[in-house]
């Protein structure tokens, strides 16, 4: 089991990245242990998982986030 004070952030000066061919979402994240980086490493999700992720997380922040006509969620993300 990981120490409590282990966490991720999403690297700042990086995109996330998604590819319309395979549906593929990459997060670039940093690790940290407490507040010293350990390291970089992209979390790797299918379309469909990332939209259930950025969906769950939104809805537990309370937030609502629209879709304009024509967008299709996670698809507008180069």
């Amino acid at each position: 089991m990981l120490p409590t004070r282990m966490h991720t952030s999403v690297r700042r000066d990086e995109p996330l990245k998604a590819s319309r061919d395979t549906g593929e979402v990459r997060v670039p994240l940093t690790l940290y242990d407490l507040d010293e980086a350990r390291g970089d490493v992209d979390l790797v999700l299918s379309r469909t998982e990332a939209q259930r992720l950025f969906t769950g997380l939104a809805e537990a922040l309370g937030l609502v986030i629209p879709v304009l006509p024509g967008q299709r969620g996670l698809e507008t993300v180069r």
